[in-house]
């Protein structure tokens, strides 16, 4: 979908339609990177209302920890728009001429490098979907039980994001051909998931118990 303008400044309703498009682009990438942001912002919600008198004890490191979160939902916002404009490049390189020996090598290395850019995006969707987990699980056993729902729907958001992410990187994986790029990344994600699915279990453990039976 290439556009002059950024997705993030669609309405929801524009968003959700350019998803149903038949056309490469917005696709799982970007809906990954929104989920994420939509993640950060109800855990940082959840920070934010755990403050007053009754928390005077935890209210500034909620505060911090709140303001981090919203840094992690720019980022992920930002990936949105970037995982996007990665696949368009994918696209538009497989468009490339290829008359001759030349040109078919010129187009095999320019779909190699997009591919490439097409697979750090969610990438790094993983690894702010990880951190927003982080925060989750160092917070939710102090977060106000008012928000506990808010912030166990952050916590669902971010792992949904997260497989939604690990997913194109896998699927983008499958055509890079530098095998050692591959392995690297593959065992990143690999890792990612591991740190941010023990994450998720602890907050949802510490969340549980302040949700009524």
């Amino acid at each position: 979908m290439p556009s002059t303008s950024q997705l993030t400044d669609l309405s929801l309703t524009a968003f959700a339609a350019a998803l149903a498009e038949k056309t490469p682009t917005p696709g799982g990438g970007s809906l990954a990177a929104y989920v994420v942001a939509c993640g950060a912002a109800t855990v940082s919600m959840a920070c934010r209302f755990t403050s007053g008198e009754k928390y005077a004890a935890v209210q500034d490191a909620m505060a911090r920890r709140a303001a981090e979160l919203d840094q992690l939902r720019a980022t992920a916002l930002g990936f949105v728009q970037a995982d996007t404009d990665a696949y368009d490049r994918v696209t538009a390189a497989f468009g490339a001429p290829k008359s001759n020996d030349a040109e078919k090598a010129a187009r095999s290395a320019g779909i190699q490098a997009a591919m490439k850019g097409a697979l750090e995006v969610p990438l790094e969707t993983m690894r702010a979907a990880a951190a927003v987990l982080a925060h989750a699980a160092a917070c939710a056993a102090d977060i106000n039980p008012n928000l506990a729902s808010d912030c166990g729907s952050g916590v669902a958001c971010c792992l949904a994001g997260l497989e939604a992410a690990q997913a194109n990187v896998a699927i983008n994986a499958a055509s890079i051909k530098d095998a050692e790029y591959v392995a690297a990344r593959r065992a990143q994600a690999a890792e990612l998931r591991a740190s941010a699915l023990a994450a998720a279990e602890r907050a949802r453990a510490a969340l549980a118990a302040k949700l009524p039976a």
